[in-house]
């Protein structure tokens, strides 16, 4: 099956690039075949989208994506404002899951505002393992939800590439579906019927990539904290703490060293759908996204990227991390690691925007994924 998905979606791939790009009134509309040159890139992209991933199996949309920058720069060397753009995302899955989704990532003249964001409504059958980095695949259960969410960032650049800024995040969860005698329905774990996160928070990032798509040079630094509570308009009272630091390094044209570190760290009263999780097409590629869950979560993964042939390129990738509730249930014979590789396809060489094929292996599990962008 998870060949049969590959192929077919080579096949939407070409059917989608020939004609777009050989009637030349649609490329001048949309311009997202011609911007290998232009020095300020605008333009639309709009793709049937096909993926696979464990947690959905087979899934099918549609995605737009409108990318701009808004400096004032005329030539290439005096570029001082990075890719803008606003993404618009709906699917549905094999699975019977719905999601709609619209992010952004604005960067104003000579970046000295930052704005993101995203709003989201997904309807999600998903499977609940219970909680911590041990729990048997024998413990699987299947429940259903709704989720409404917001996020509203924006920073301030206070230096070459350092920004600080407020962050506000709510999200609804509802219409709660839960097997019959599960771990679930029997209530002891905070939100498990749902309900409502209200929280705000501070961000400070540095920033220093020289493309937010996909990068060959820079680092991201960024530090985020979040308090939840009722005051807030929320159910739950958690704090949430997060660290990010990711470098990228040409060591050959257009062959990549890139390494990630993520940390989650949440304190208190969390809802189980908001905990830290192992995998998924970001990180730790090779498990579910949700297959273990708990408080907090550390890992890490290196990729070394590289061109092949025409629009192709390819990585290779590994990693390693896992959930805990403290440093002491962390062991080596439990620590999930993940290897693998993956294709690469070029839609635009001056963006570097890419579809990625993955295939992750992991301890006692494997994946494969079909996604649009780099996994970081």
């Amino acid at each position: 099956m998870k060949f049969k998905v590959f192929f077919a979606f080579f096949f939407i791939l070409f059917f989608v690039y020939s004609p777009v790009k050989a009637q030349k009134s649609l490329v001048d509309k949309f311009k997202f075949w011609k911007q290998d040159t232009a020095v300020k890139s605008e333009g639309i992209f709009l793709f049937p989208l096909l993926y696979y991933t464990p947690d959905t199996r087979i899934a099918a949309g549609a995605v737009g994506i409108y990318y701009f920058n808004t400096g004032t720069h005329t030539k290439v060397e005096d570029a001082k404002t990075r890719l803008s753009y606003v993404k618009l995302l709906s699917d549905y899955t094999q699975n019977k899951q719905f999601d709609l989704w619209s992010s952004w990532n604005i960067f104003t003249n000579e970046e000295k505002y930052l704005f993101k964001g995203e709003f989201r409504y997904r309807r999600f059958p998903d499977r609940f393992y219970g909680i911590g980095n041990n729990t048997p695949n024998s413990n699987v259960e299947f429940y259903t939800y709704d989720l409404l969410h917001l996020k509203l960032l924006g920073l301030k650049k206070l230096a070459p590439n350092f920004f600080v800024g407020l962050d506000y995040q709510f999200a609804y969860e509802y219409n709660f579906g839960l097997q019959e005698g599960g771990l679930l329905q029997k209530g002891d774990i905070i939100g498990y019927n749902g309900g409502t996160g209200s929280g705000a928070g501070a961000v400070i990032t540095y920033d220093s990539r020289d493309n937010v798509v996909n990068s060959y040079e820079g680092i991201l630094f960024e530090v985020s904290a979040y308090y939840f509570d009722e005051a807030l308009g929320g159910d739950f009272n958690y704090f949430n703490l997060n660290a990010v630091f990711s470098t990228y390094k040409e060591v050959f044209k257009n062959q990549i060293f890139a390494f990630h570190v993520l940390t989650r760290t949440n304190f208190g009263g969390v809802p189980f759908l908001d905990m830290a999780k192992v995998g998924g097409d970001e990180i730790l590629r090779g498990y579910a996204a949700n297959r273990y869950r708990d408080h907090h979560f550390t890992g890490m993964q290196v990729e070394y990227r590289f061109p092949v042939w025409w629009r192709f390129g390819a990585v290779v990738f590994a990693g390693a991390g896992d959930v805990m509730r403290s440093p002491s249930d962390l062991r080596l014979d439990r620590l999930k690691y993940s290897v693998g590789g993956g294709i690469r396809f070029n839609i635009n060489k001056r963006e570097r925007l890419n579809l990625r094929f993955d295939y992750g292996f992991g301890r006692r599990s494997d994946a494969f994924y079909i996604m649009m962008g780099e996994a970081f």
